[in-house]
């Protein structure tokens, strides 16, 4: 091996003389001569000549003047500087320009055959653009001319390499002079390391950047790439600060409904691109942006519609080339959203939401690949400082407000929306005038389940709620609902999805709740308060089977207290609540009673104490009530006169026990107490009671039907009766009553007062065979007792009454303007007593009315024209017995199934019959009056006879103890015969005396001729052996045989001949009638004991009206 150190002194060597050759000397020389010649062209002669040719060219290019200050070649580094550039408008003043440009070229061009620059630095860039109409710009020549097809084919893009790019101080001014708006971009600072299509990198000298000021906002854009890297990964940062979005609203679209009147943009941006794997790649935005100041306006209302404070949008991650967005937050201050709804109902935001989507175009359906589903997830949501102005024209009057302090904060939610969304807070205060407002409404703990269709709150709260309900005079409904509430309705109403949602509330707290509605459409108006309202609940919602709790308490009508509290299950419903409430008043609903009743509710007040529920159970409502109810305080007035009618201080219901399926109703005791109330007859003759309820209009008075109506009420089949409610009342009582009766329509008026009204009813039901008991009593006008006593059913299918009433010593005279109007006098004195007896059973009534008067007497005279013109006091002499006392029983009856049947019809029409009865029967009132109620005007006789019989004797036993109860009547004894029976009846006694005088020849017996022959008994033997001898006996042609002697006939044939053949002629009958009135006036005087001086014979006269025929034979009577 030979030595290292010996070549290399040989290698030397031989350069040494290469070096030292003569040739070589000349090719440096000549090298060195053209390198000085090139060096000095590039220096001095190149410029100027590079300079007049970039002018002509550019002038021709540009078709404007330019020019060039100074250019600069420097050929030992390859550079080249251009200074003072400008190019003018084709008007007046520069178009374009730049103070300066450098560029450094590269060595490495000759050897890859492009162009390769290593640096390029452009200084104080200059362009102004103006915009002259629409689409029109005053470079739009150059436009035109760059933007034309090029005549040879694209070959692709050169080889090249630019490296170090740089701008630097920058300016473009944008006039837009139909807008007469100016926007520039200043300050304008550009580095890019490289734009190149050769594997080729000079040394980096800059970073990628960008900045520059925006209309005055600053905005700066910096980077890296890694172009040659595995993943080629490229970043690039955005800062942009205070860019006004306002200045870009000049050029959105045409017909936009929306104007951008400000809004200002700040952001810190970084943009990585990378390839992640063997032709994938992605592009992700980082970082957080910010608009503020923005202020939305709807064009046609001419409006603000959306503004707010601050929206700052942090992104964790936006692919934009994989769509998927990751936002970390999103918060968004001092939101101010305008809402209204027109009359027609329409809310602006909807309406303004279609406008933006437009109608559909149709068009053919084409098949276009499916697009990378796009991904999003949301960190966090921040409202705070919320504003949204209301504004409904859609009520007739106009709903005016705002909710305030908006604050809402939603947790994590996702484009898959499985997991429930969830709403830490929300919380908002309303003003919408005096109509609603709420102080403080917060929730928290929302979770919004969308796949199931439930909605879980933890918590709600509200404060300070003020609401009014109005009813105007056409009876609409003002309400205002919250402008949330709407807008969730309206919303949901274009939601194609029918499936219910659930939803529970764990804990609610309301608290300084009032609530008024004002009544205009009833008259007086009415007003209701509820103040002070207060609720506590607990898992409410319409979870099935989901049980919670509930409790409130409130003022009603400021004096009135309401507290509930319970279980409450909304689905299916089960409700069961402890109710108590004290003294609520009850006067604001005498605007509603008015419309049906003709009085007025000045005072009440309702208390109870008990617990209720409701429940639905196989698709029925049942209901129930325990406890007990009050109401106290009650006074009823008389419109017209503003005087009592019905008051009490307390009517107490306890121990109740409602149902509602079935229905039933059981109460333990019932308490009425100091109550009173007033009758009133008016002038018009209508007790005050029957007109209570208000009559119906005319029409419907009337009975008057349309057609319609008529038709369909015929079609209709009549509905099976419900059954009848069972009720039971275990006790009623009543104490310290009081009832005034004033009667206007007699003259002088009447009053008088039924007082200390007491007593009880117990074991009042409806259940057939039940009986109840009454007992009451009382004082009339403070003086005569009166005590009733019954035992009764009226709630019973079938009524049941066993009453006995008693009223004593009640003084007449105080009936004078009854007795003056209806009998022409007054009462100077008298007492009545009453006894009466009703029992009803089966619906057959059956009564007893004894009455009672003592010493009743007629006054005075007074002229009226409805007094009666029967003899009244003829009628009181017959009703007054000597002791001057008048002793009545009045019986009535009748059914209850019949139509016309009234209780108090029968009594008047009885005692109206008593009087007339008095006048034109008086002797059947007589009868009556002393007991067996016979007909006293007369006494029969048998045909014939003037003897006084048993049934003639009884009813004379009737008449004088009616004379001799009444001395002041006289009686009169008119004698009559009957043409017909008392002639017979004669000749009949006539026979058969005769045929007792045989008799009494045979026994010696004498027979009186006032005796009777039916007082005589006569066997058939004997009275055919006699009737034959008496026919012997008589006067008169009889009957003879053949031989001329007198023939034996029968008993029928002789008594015929014998009749035929007796006298009873007109004296006789006279005669007859005589006797008898002598006969009664004998045994009254005898048996009757009445003097001789009271009783009068009076015979029958010619012209008295004859006697029913048949009839005739008796006495009449006839009082004097």
């Amino acid at each position: 091996m030979s030595d290292p150190t010996s070549i290399d002194v040989s290698v030397f060597s031989k350069i040494s003389e290469v070096v030292k050759s003569s040739r070589l000397r000349r090719i440096v020389l000549r090298a060195g001569i053209v390198f000085v010649a090139l060096v000095a062209l590039g220096f001095f002669a190149l410029p100027p000549l590079v300079k007049s040719l970039a002018v002509g060219q550019l002038t021709k290019i540009l078709h404007r003047p330019v020019s060039i200050e100074q250019i600069d070649i420097n050929p030992l580094a390859l550079s080249l500087g251009i200074k003072g550039v400008s190019v003018a408008r084709l008007s007046e003043g520069e178009q374009a320009g730049f103070d300066s440009l450098y560029v450094n070229l590269s060595g490495a061009s000759l050897l890859r055959m492009a162009a390769v620059v290593d640096e390029i630095r452009l200084d104080g860039l200059r362009v102004a653009v103006s915009r002259v109409g629409d689409g029109q710009y005053d470079i739009s020549d150059l436009l035109d001319e760059w933007l034309k097809p090029k005549d040879t084919p694209d070959t692709g893009l050169p080889r090249f390499s630019l490296n170090n790019i740089q701008l630097n101080g920058g300016r473009i001014v944008f006039d837009d002079q139909p807008r007469a708006k100016q926007h520039n971009i200043s300050d304008i600072q550009f580095a890019i390391p490289f734009i190149s299509t050769l594997p080729y990198q000079a040394e980096v000298l800059v970073q990628p950047m960008f900045a520059a000021h925006v209309n005055g906002a600053q905005m700066h854009l910096d980077g890296k790439s890694t172009p040659f890297a595995s993943d080629r990964e490229s970043e690039l940062s955005l800062a942009i600060d205070k860019f006004d979005l306002g200045s870009l609203q000049a050029y959105a679209p045409a017909g936009l409904p929306l104007k951008l009147d400000a809004a200002i943009l700040d952001s810190s941006l970084k943009a990585v691109f990378k390839e992640v794997s063997a032709g994938v790649y992605s592009l992700a935005v980082l970082g957080s942006a910010r608009i503020s100041g923005l202020q939305l306006t709807d064009v046609l209302a001419a409006k603000p519609l959306l503004a707010w404070d601050a929206l700052t949008v942090d992104l964790e991650q936006a692919d934009l080339i994989n769509r998927d967005i990751a936002v970390r937050k999103v918060a968004l201050a001092g939101l101010k959203v305008d809402l209204a709804v027109n009359r027609q109902g329409e809310m602006n935001v909807l309406a303004l939401a279609d406008r933006l989507a437009g109608k559909p175009e149709q068009s053919a359906v084409t098949e276009t690949p499916a697009a990378t589903p796009l991904k999003w997830s949301l960190g966090e949501f921040v409202l705070s400082k919320g504003l949204l102005r209301w504004q409904d024209q859609s009520h007739e009057v106009p709903v005016v407000g705002e909710v305030r302090e908006l604050e809402v904060s939603v947790g994590p939610v996702d484009h898959a929306l499985a997991k429930p969304i969830e709403i830490r807070e929300a919380s908002y205060q309303i003003d919408l005038g005096e109509r609603f407002r709420v102080e403080r409404m917060a929730l928290s703990g929302i979770r919004v389940d969308l796949p199931g269709h439930r909605v879980d709150v933890a918590k709600v709260s509200n404060t300070g709620t003020r609401a009014v309900m109005r009813r105007n005079d056409k009876g609409a409904i003002e309400w205002v609902s919250s402008p949330i509430l709407k807008t969730i309705r309206a919303t949901d109403r274009k939601v194609q999805d029918s499936r219910p949602w659930l939803g529970e509330v764990a804990e609610l707290n309301i608290s300084d709740f009032d609530f008024t509605f004002d009544d205009k459409a009833v008259k007086p108006a009415a007003m209701h308060r509820v103040e002070g309202l207060e609720v506590r609940g607990e898992r409410l919602g319409n979870v099935p089977n989901s049980e919670g709790r509930l409790s409130l308490k409130a003022r009603l009508n400021k004096q009135g207290t309401l507290e509930v509290a319970g279980p409450v299950q909304f689905f299916p419903l089960n409700v069961r609540m402890k109710v108590s409430s004290k003294a609520i008043p009850l006067n604001s609903l005498q605007a509603y009673a008015g419309e049906y009743l003709n009085v007025g509710l000045q005072r009440g007040q309702f208390s109870n104490e008990g617990e209720a529920s409701v429940r639905i159970e196989r698709e029925k409502l049942k209901a129930a009530y325990k406890g007990s109810a009050t109401l106290g305080n009650l006074l009823l007035i008389n419109p017209e006169d503003k005087s009592d009618f019905l008051k009490w201080k307390s009517l107490y219901l306890g121990g109740i026990d409602f149902k509602l399926d079935p229905m039933s109703l059981d109460i333990r005791d019932v308490a009425l107490t100091d109550f009173y109330s007033r009758l009133v007859l008016s002038e018009a003759g209508r007790l005050n009671v029957a007109d209570i309820v208000r009559r119906p209009q005319e029409s419907e008075a009337a009975g008057g039907k349309t057609a319609a109506t008529a038709v369909a009420s015929a079609d209709v089949p009549p509905a099976a009766a419900a059954p009848k409610m069972p009720i039971k009342i275990g006790k009623i009582t009543v104490n310290n009553g009081a009832v005034n009766f004033s009667d206007y329509f007699v003259k002088p008026n009447y009053t008088v007062s039924l007082a200390k009204l007491g007593g009880r009813i117990s074991g009042l039901s409806s259940a057939e065979n039940s009986v109840a008991d009454l007992e009451l009593r009382g004082s009339y006008a403070n003086a005569a007792p009166v005590e009733i006593l019954a035992k009764l059913n009226p709630l019973a299918a079938k009524s049941f009454l066993d009453l006995k009433a008693e009223i004593k010593g009640v003084d007449l005279s105080g009936f004078t303007p009854y007795s003056g109007k209806y009998a022409g006098y007054a009462i100077e004195k008298g007492k009545l007593s009453l006894d009466v007896s009703y029992k009803l059973e089966n619906n057959q009534l059956a009564a007893e009315n004894h009455l009672f008067i003592d010493q009743f007497t007629f006054g005075e005279k007074i002229d009226s024209p409805d007094a009666t013109k029967l003899p009244v006091n003829l009628a009181i002499a017959l009703l007054k017995n000597n002791r001057g006392e008048i002793d009545l029983n009045l019986p009535i009856s009748g059914s209850l199934d019949d139509p016309q049947f009234s209780i108090g019809g029968l009594v008047v029409k009885v005692i109206v019959n008593l009087f007339v009865k008095a006048v034109t029967s008086p002797f059947a009132l007589l009868g009556s009056l002393v007991g067996g109620g016979e007909e006293l005007s007369n006494v029969a006789f048998p045909g014939g006879e003037s003897r006084i019989d048993a049934a003639g004797a009884k009813k004379l036993e009737a008449l004088a103890k009616a004379l001799t109860d009444r001395e002041a009547l006289k009686l009169e004894i008119t004698g009559r015969v009957d043409p017909e029976t008392d002639r017979e009846g004669l000749k009949k006694v006539a026979m058969r005396q005769a045929v007792l005088r045989e008799k009494r020849d045979d026994s010696g017996k004498k027979v009186d001729d006032g005796e009777s022959p039916a007082d005589v008994t006569l066997t058939p033997e004997e009275y055919k052996r006699y009737l034959a001898r008496a026919y012997k006996a008589a006067k008169f042609p009889k009957p003879r045989n053949f031989v001329g002697m007198q023939k034996e006939l029968p008993v029928d044939e002789m008594e015929k001949l014998m009749l035929a053949n007796l006298p009873a002629g007109d004296e006789q009958m006279k005669q007859l009638g005589k006797a008898r009135a002598e006969a009664v006036q004998v045994w009254l005087i005898e048996q009757g004991k009445i003097a001789a001086d009271r009783l009068f014979l009076v015979p029958s006269k010619a012209g008295d009206a004859a006697p029913e025929p048949g009839k005739g034979n008796r006495v009449d009577f006839s009082l004097k």
